[in-house]
């Protein structure tokens, strides 16, 4: 059934108010017109809006679904993460769909997963695509790809672990087999092994693992996106011709220069990282989280600027345990307008995705993927939690919608 959203002040995904506006939706979930005072045709389901606000349903690039459940506890990243991750396949594949559902609740409604043990995300994935389960519009890498002994290999096994060239093109190469929709490697090590064994500075894979993994990928068609921290690492992976720099710690002027030349996105995923050290110190871990501060977070931040700055295409992710809602507020705190915070959820998101022809915007023929917002989110980026609706292509999103099952 059609349905007809009436009265709507909309903010379209370039940031543009739109005010009062109807939103036609046809039966197949696609927005057919943007207008005053549509003419109704007959069978259509009527929802007035009136005067509430209407954003395109938000992206999130960068999440591990099956722990996204630990960014609403208060436990440390390094005890939580593992303890999920090591979970039976069945308890990881339960708190991944619990997790989807939860996300696809508040308003986000597609997610980017950048690695899950056993491949649930891409599992959940599929049973989504052929209507088995309902939930949000996942994008899935499969296993990320490491070194030997490589960041998501020490704690539980996030990563199947590859060494020279050859290995790692055949790695690849196994993820799209199964089902990868990009590529994800482990540039550097991080922070969740932190500090027996990984720095976020280590630089993990060489240039011509990187370059053997892009071949790979983009001779079929797929992305690749790196985990990469410190500024060696950085440079590596844009050596090596990634498509994407995920946290980018510290984004030197040489990796900027190659980023703004080749178009290269950025998903800081500050939340998630300033969360890690703000549950360290909370639970007694000071002086580790006063080094993650040090070598992480403060240096992020200036790297997010210089982005800024050079009219980078950034994204918005919360990982393990920021939300999309503390990204955007972190953006603002870094000199992003709210407008521009918003977009990095939402447009900018999109085009990471290569889906701005069908999400991200409120247009004509676009997917009515739709959050209904009590209050203006360009007042003030808190306002995104006055969650009224969700409408996930053109279907209200409730315990129905979940239940009605094919």
């Amino acid at each position: 059934m059609s349905t007809l959203l009436k009265n709507a002040n909309i903010i379209d995904g370039n940031g543009e108010f739109l005010e009062k506006k109807d939103i036609l939706i046809n039966d197949n979930g696609i927005i057919e017109n943007i207008s005053n005072n549509i003419k109704v045709p007959s069978n259509v389901k009527i929802l007035d809006i009136n005067g509430k606000y209407i954003i395109p349903g938000l992206i999130n690039l960068h999440v591990h679904i099956n722990r996204r459940h630990l960014s609403r506890n208060t436990g440390v990243f390094r005890m939580g993460a593992p303890a999920v991750e090591n979970s039976p396949d069945g308890m990881r594949m339960v708190y991944a769909l619990k997790n989807a559902l939860f996300e696809l609740s508040i308003g986000i409604t597609t997610l980017r997963d950048l690695c899950s043990v056993g491949r649930t995300a891409s599992i959940l994935r599929d049973s989504i695509n052929k209507g088995i389960i309902r939930g949000p519009r996942l994008i899935t890498c499969g296993l990320g790809i490491a070194t030997t002994g490589g960041h998501e290999t020490h704690r539980y096994p996030g990563a199947v672990e590859a060494d020279g060239p050859d290995e790692v093109l055949k790695a690849t190469r196994n993820e799209i087999k199964h089902g990868a929709n990009f590529i994800k490697l482990m540039a550097s090590g991080g922070i969740g092994g932190m500090p027996e064994k990984e720095h976020p500075n280590w630089a993990e894979f060489s240039i011509e693992e990187i370059t053997a993994a892009v071949m790979g990928a983009h001779s079929h068609k797929k992305g690749v996106t790196v985990h990469a921290m410190g500024a060696e690492p950085v440079l590596n992976a844009l050596k090596g011709g990634v498509d994407g720099i995920e946290h980018g710690t510290v984004l030197t002027e040489e990796a900027l220069d190659i980023m703004e030349s080749r178009g290269v996105y950025y998903v800081p995923t500050m939340s998630g990282i300033t969360s890690v050290a703000e549950r360290e110190e909370k639970n007694g871990n000071i002086e580790l989280a006063k080094e993650i501060k040090e070598i992480v977070v403060f240096p992020q931040r200036e790297s997010v600027k210089l982005a800024k700055k050079r009219n980078i295409l950034i994204g918005a992710g919360s990982d393990t345990l920021g939300s999309v809602q503390k990204e955007l507020l972190l953006f603002e705190e870094c000199g992003f307008s709210r407008k521009e915070a918003l977009q990095t959820a939402t447009g900018n998101a999109a085009k990471i995705l290569g889906l701005e022809s069908t999400i991200g915007f409120i247009k004509k023929n676009f997917d009515a993927d739709l959050l209904v917002l009590d209050k203006n989110p360009l007042e003030d980026l808190n306002n995104l939690s006055s969650v009224n609706m969700v409408f996930k292509k053109g279907q209200l999103v409730n315990s129905d919608w979940f239940l009605n099952l094919q």
